[in-house]
């Protein structure tokens, strides 16, 4: 090698020295200048933050919990288990969902037929029991109709929940204020679609059990991207009623009322008496989890299997899915 090229290397190796050595000092004062930033953060907040912290009226939310249980139950913890956990988690997400609101809960029952003795203290503490005279079970979904009644004027919200649904979403009252404001039609109500997880998957329950399902492409309605639609099921075991709502039920004379109108008693005092009065709908199959709730139960799944369902929907492909440390048998000899 000449004396000429030994040059050129050396400066091209100290070239490049500088620029990996401006590199590396430039990455530096990234990241600490980064880091800087970040200590600054509280204090730029504080600088610029609101004075003013204006309070936002508290929804007044009232609440009423059919709950029956067997003689038996109401005497032995024991014996009424899986009714106490399904109340516990439905009172729980009555609590969670509703924690910004004025929230009253209701629990209508019969005498020696609830076991709201063994709820924890502080679910104790935050509902109200209803010992009605006694009556047919069945029909104490009618009669708690009747709570709602007296205090229309004062709640702004009445939901109807049985003791089995169990609620996640905080947003709730602003989904129903946008649809009745925005859907178009001033009878119409929006109800959640019920879902269980059986094996892993989420299966929509008041869909999957009805073969021949079909959805009003007539009355379907969209709002902000939002589809929703009437169907031949809209059973939830759930409806939340505006107070103008509930006037507007009021005002039409409630003729529904102990009447078994579909399946029975239940259903009817759930679901199909509103109907006198409304047009259920629910959210269209294209956005099915944008308003619903849990069943929490897998009855419904264990008695309606079938997997090929639209409305049976799991996170995992498990037909493509092989188990960590199992060899798949293909090819093998």
């Amino acid at each position: 090698m000449s004396a000429e090229q030994n040059t050129r290397s050396k400066v091209m190796h100290f070239m490049f020295l500088q620029m990996a050595l401006l590199q590396e000092i430039s990455r530096v004062a990234t990241r600490y200048s980064k880091l800087m930033f970040f200590y600054q953060k509280n204090r730029v907040i504080n600088l610029f933050k609101e004075n003013e912290q204006l309070e936002k009226k508290r929804p007044k939310v009232f609440v009423a919990v059919p709950h029956i249980t067997s003689v038996e139950e109401f005497n032995n913890p024991e014996k009424a288990t899986a009714k106490i956990e399904r109340l516990r988690h439905t009172i729980d997400g009555l609590l969670t969902t509703f924690a910004h609101c004025d929230l009253t809960i209701t629990i209508q029952t019969l005498p020696n037929r609830h076991v709201t003795a063994y709820l924890p203290e502080y679910q104790i503490k935050c509902i109200q029991i209803q010992e009605g005279p006694e009556c047919d079970p069945m029909f104490v979904e009618f009669r708690l109709q009747e709570e709602f009644v007296e205090k229309v004027e004062k709640f702004d919200w009445f939901l109807f929940i049985e003791d089995d649904i169990v609620l996640y979403d905080a947003f709730i009252l602003e989904k129903l204020e946008s649809f009745n404001r925005q859907s178009g039609y001033e009878n119409a109500i929006l109800y959640p679609h019920r879902f269980e997880m059986y094996q892993g998957t989420k299966r929509y329950i008041d869909l999957t059990i009805d073969d021949e399902l079909s959805w009003n492409k007539l009355s379907s309605v969209e709002i902000e991207t939002v589809k929703f639609a009437e169907c031949t099921n809209p059973h939830s075991g759930f409806y939340c009623l505006s107070r103008k709502q509930m006037k507007e039920w009021i005002k039409s004379g409630r003729i529904f009322k102990n009447h078994v109108v579909k399946v029975g008693p239940l259903e009817s005092a759930a679901t199909f008496c509103l109907l006198e009065c409304f047009s259920i709908y629910k959210p269209h199959p294209s956005n099915l989890n944008y308003f619903e709730i849990r069943h929490y139960d897998s009855k419904y799944s264990k008695l309606y299997p079938e997997p090929e369902s639209p409305y049976t929907l799991s996170a995992v492909n498990n037909s493509s899915h092989t188990p960590i440390g199992k060899a798949s048998s293909k090819g093998s000899k």
